[in-house]
Parts: structure tokens; sequence; C-alpha cells
């Protein structure tokens, strides 16, 4: 039985959030899922956790967001204890969640905070469970979960869980909107009218894109099988999508959509300056959280892009 580790017993990491760059929606399946093929990329907002090791298999989280449960319904507290069940863990471990990505925009922050807990308890527990098996855990806890063992660019297959890494030749630059008002994933796959979609070459468009870093041919091939679901849902969302639109010749945008089902929408720039750019002026003009991002590198399961406690700027 693992005893929760004798060696590093403190670690902060920081935990990104993503976007969907392209995402059909190919059915049903029998499980109740739905059969998706989509291209997830990380991007630099991040939410920050602490994690230290205690004793008595206690596992706790604190969190300072009035909307975010800190017991088992959290994603955090479900990640430490599947560690604990599987690997015999008799140790605990104190979690501090300082959240920053929005909750209920789309960003997958709290699967990002599911799997960056895996990875850092598993090192902490000294468990050395390999990528796979940690794959595996994170698979039960969401779809989205899986992807962020990886992060980086990937395809996501399956309901999410079968993910394949793409090569990205540089950093692409993005602006995210997010309104503070969320819609139900739940709700905007009920009110997806196609149970099926054909498949396309866009998506192989957007790897293309991505592999030579090319925020123009990217613009042009984003898609989202969500995105007219989510609209019919909430008349808000609707109405930002019409300013951004309005908005993007001034914003020299390349691109806009709405990440997964929202409420966030991101823009493709062709820079760092333009994304700084854009956002200014998006702020100036709109009564939402603009903030300019670019994407990251993939860890590949590695606490690499983690930073020890006191490294983090």
């Amino acid at each position: 039985m693992a005893d929760g580790g004798q060696g590093q017993t403190e670690l902060r990491v920081r935990a990104p959030a993503k976007i969907n760059l392209y995402l059909e929606v190919l059915g049903r399946r029998p499980d109740g899922f739905h059969e998706v093929r989509t291209i997830i990329q990380a991007v630099s907002l991040f939410d920050e956790l602490e994690f230290r090791v205690c004793g008595g298999g206690e596992v706790s989280l604190s969190c300072a967001h009035p909307d975010l449960p800190t017991d088992e319904r959290n994603l955090v507290v479900r990640a430490a204890r599947l560690l604990q069940r599987r690997y015999g863990v008799s140790g605990g471990a104190a979690i501090a969640l300082k959240k920053r990505i929005p909750v209920g925009g789309g960003l997958g922050g709290g699967s990002a905070d599911a799997a960056v807990s895996l990875l850092a308890l598993n090192r902490l527990w000294e468990l050395d469970a390999p990528l796979e098996e940690l794959a595996e855990l994170a698979a039960e806890l969401g779809s989205d979960v899986p992807y962020f063992l990886w992060g980086g660019a990937a395809l996501c297959e399956g309901r999410g869980e079968r993910v394949s890494p793409l090569p990205c030749a540089r950093p692409m630059h993005y602006v995210l909107v997010t309104p503070p008002w969320s819609v139900s994933t739940g709700r905007a796959y009920e009110a997806l009218e196609k149970t099926l979609t054909e498949r396309t070459c866009a998506g192989n468009n957007v790897s293309e894109a991505l592999l030579n870093g090319d925020a123009e041919l990217l613009g042009r091939c984003l898609r989202n099988d969500l995105e007219a679901a989510a609209l019919g849902l909430c008349e808000d969302l609707r109405e930002l999508r019409r300013k951004l639109e309005e908005a993007s010749a001034a914003c020299h945008a390349q691109g806009l959509l709405l990440s997964g089902s929202g409420s966030s929408f991101f823009m493709v720039v062709a820079g760092e300056r333009e994304a700084r750019r854009a956002a200014d002026f998006l702020v100036s003009r709109l009564d939402v959280s603009c903030a300019p991002v670019c994407s990251l590198a993939a860890w590949d399961g590695r606490v690499t892009m983690l930073t020890v406690r006191r490294g983090l700027p």
C-alpha cells in the first residue's frame, strides 16, 4: 500500500484552458454519450492548484469561487479519490484551487484541474503510475479529462477519450471572449437537430494550419456543430456573436467560433500584437471579459510545465 510519499510534499501547478478549433458531432453512442471528432488546443489561461501531502487519507479542497463545490462533486476531489482507490494510497492531500478559467465557459477548466490533479498527486504520492493508466482514470472522470494529460494540440475522438497529438509549428494567437453567463452542455446536445454529420476534409485542414502556423487557413476551417444549438438556447449569446462579427474587421480577426457548448468565443488572429490590440478594442466596446492568449506546447504527461512552488511567478 502506498503511504502518500516521503519525498516532495508540496507542489503548486497551473491547469490551462482549452478551445475547440473543430468539433464534429457524429451521433449518439449506445452508452448515451455522443461520438465526436474534435481538435483541441491548450491556451495560456490558467487555474492554479496547490497540493500538500498529509496523513490519514483525508482529501480536502478549498476554493473561494462561490459556484464551485469542494466536496466529492468536484472533479479534483474525485481524481484524488480515484488514485487512492486504484493504488491503495493511505496518505491524503490538502488542495487549494485558485479559479481563473471561467466556470461554464466551454474552456475545460474543471477537466484541466482534474487531469493536473492526477499528474501532481501521482508525483507527490510517488505512485509512478504510467500515463496509460492515468488516462483510464481520466476517462472515468470526464470526456475532456484525458486530453489534459497530453495538452498541446490534439485530435480527440470517441467521446473525447482517444487522444492523438498534433504538431503545431509555432504559437497560435487568440482572443478569448467570455460572458458572465453559461450554456448547459447537456441542453446544447439535446438541441442539436442532426444526429450524424458527414465527415469532411475541414478537420484535416485545421491540422495543416497548425502544422504550418497558418492563422488565415485556420480561421477559414473552424467548425463547431454545437454552436447553432447553443445560440438557439441563449438570446444573449446570439447578440454577443452578432457584436463580435461586427467587430471582426476592426480586430483583424481571421476567424470566430464558440468553444464547445460555450459560452466563450474565441477569435483567431495573426500574432501576439494583434491579439492584444483586438482584446483592448473589444473590452472598450463590450461588457464582457476579453483576454489575449496563445497556444501551449504539449506536456505529454510530464510535470515539466507544472512548476514547483518556489518557481512559479
